[in-house]
Formats: C-alpha cells, sequence, structure tokens
C-alpha cells in the first residue's frame, strides 16, 4: 500500500510540473519554429510558405485586420520581391533564440542581409510573436540601430498600416 502511494504521489507530482511547464514549452517552441520557418523560406524564396507563418495586422496587432489573408498574402510576398529586386535580401540567420517573457514569447537573432551587393549582419534583430489561427506566429523583426526602420524590416513583417 506504502508503495502505491509512493507511486501516487510522483505522478501527481510529475502530471503538476507537466501542466505548469508545458504549455510555455509549446509557446517557446511554435514561436521558434515560426521564426525558422519565414526566415529559412525566405531565403529560399518560397514566399508563399514563408507567409503561412506570418501574423499580419493593418491596425493595432490585437484587433481583427480589414485586409484579407489573401491580400496580405499578396502584397507581403510582392514587397519582399521588389526588396530583393532592389538587391536587399536575406542570406542567412544565425543565434535564433525564443525565451518566454511573462508568458509571452520573444526572440533575437542575427542576420546576414545582402545590400547592394555586400553582405551585412543584423545583430540582435528583435522578434515580436502573435497568435494567430490558434498559433504564434512570427509579427516583426525589430532593428534598433538605427531610429528609422530599414526597408527589410517593413517587408519582411506583417505589419500592413
Amino acid at each position: 500500500m506504502k508503495k502505491l502511494l509512493s507511486f501516487f504521489a510522483v505522478v501527481v507530482i510529475l502530471g503538476l510540473l507537466t501542466f505548469a511547464f508545458l504549455p510555455g514549452l509549446i509557446d517557446q517552441t511554435q514561436s521558434k519554429n515560426a521564426a525558422k520557418n519565414v526566415l529559412e523560406n525566405v531565403i529560399e524564396q518560397n514566399y508563399e510558405k514563408a507567409f503561412e507563418s506570418i501574423y499580419y495586422f493593418d491596425r493595432e496587432s490585437d484587433v481583427e485586420p480589414t485586409i484579407s489573408y489573401e491580400e496580405a498574402k499578396k502584397e507581403w510576398i510582392q514587397r519582399v520581391t521588389d526588396l530583393r529586386d532592389e538587391g536587399v535580401y536575406l542570406v542567412d540567420f544565425k543565434q535564433l533564440q525564443v525565451r518566454l517573457d511573462d508568458t509571452y514569447p520573444k526572440g533575437t537573432v542575427d542576420l546576414v542581409i545582402m545590400e547592394n551587393g555586400k553582405e551585412s549582419i543584423k545583430e540582435d534583430v528583435s522578434l515580436w510573436f502573435a497568435r494567430g489561427d490558434e498559433k504564434w506566429k512570427l509579427g516583426m523583426l525589430n532593428y534598433y540601430h538605427d531610429e528609422k526602420e530599414e526597408e527589410w524590416e517593413k517587408a519582411l513583417s506583417g505589419n500592413f498600416n
């Protein structure tokens, strides 16, 4: 009987630990996978596949967008394609990290970007995530190096304001 109670106590403790930490682990993993999906597919020029992991918005980020999914996808792909035609495109990424900040995923990544024939490294690019279609998606990339937003930030963002 004592062994059964001990076993039951261990199961209850493991269940509580799982209940406490599993949702955060799922959110963190899902967010990191969304960022990875966007970045890898943009590098490979699979823009439609990349857009599947983009959280798009045209007003406030927590308000239902007025632009349709298909319109947003078409415009986003055009932005990324136009930027590539101008000689600015993503070559690689490194140091992709996602952590939870008060149960909300936040991330950073180092991007290798080709700009007019020269590679440049954008370190510690901030990643902002939001929930869309019941899963975490990448909404914005912010590079706080300059005061003005760079064109690649606008193109890769899900912001349609």
